[in-house]
């Protein structure tokens, strides 16, 4: 509840802000724009989209999908035989290296000088000595 004031009725400002009466004839402002936001939905809208090409779209969609997962399911095999083959030459390698190192060991200096004297052959000393030959 505002009280005024018998005094001070000239030290208040009129209200600047008009507010217009409703005619009856006319409708009313909020049946207006009704009226105008539905004509600006029907623009808006979304186009109409016909049944046969919801149909096309869906069976391309599925054509899709089925070549994906059958590349997914390719892949997946092929890559199951790349890891087995992936072992085979690492079992390979080893069984190389093995046998090389073996190899290497046979034909190393420490074992021919070993295989040598077991045979009775004379250890020759360095090779830094003149050998002179003697002409009959």
């Amino acid at each position: 509840m505002i009280v005024q004031s018998p005094l001070k009725k000239h030290d208040i400002r009129p209200n600047l802000r008009k507010v217009s009466l409703p005619d009856n004839k006319s409708s009313s402002p909020k049946q207006r724009r009704t009226k105008h936001t539905a004509k600006a939905n029907s623009k808006i809208g979304l186009p109409k989209v016909k049944p046969w090409k919801v149909i096309v779209g869906s069976i391309i969609i599925g054509a899709l999908g089925l070549l994906y997962l059958t590349h997914v399911f390719s892949t997946q095999r092929l890559l199951d035989e790349v890891q087995t083959l992936e072992a085979e030459y690492n079992r390979a390698r080893a069984q190389y290296d093995e046998l090389k190192l073996r190899y290497d060991r046979m034909i190393g200096p420490a074992e021919i000088y070993r295989k040598a004297e077991e045979q009775g052959f004379v250890n020759g000393g360095p090779a830094d000595k003149v050998i002179i030959i003697k002409k009959d």
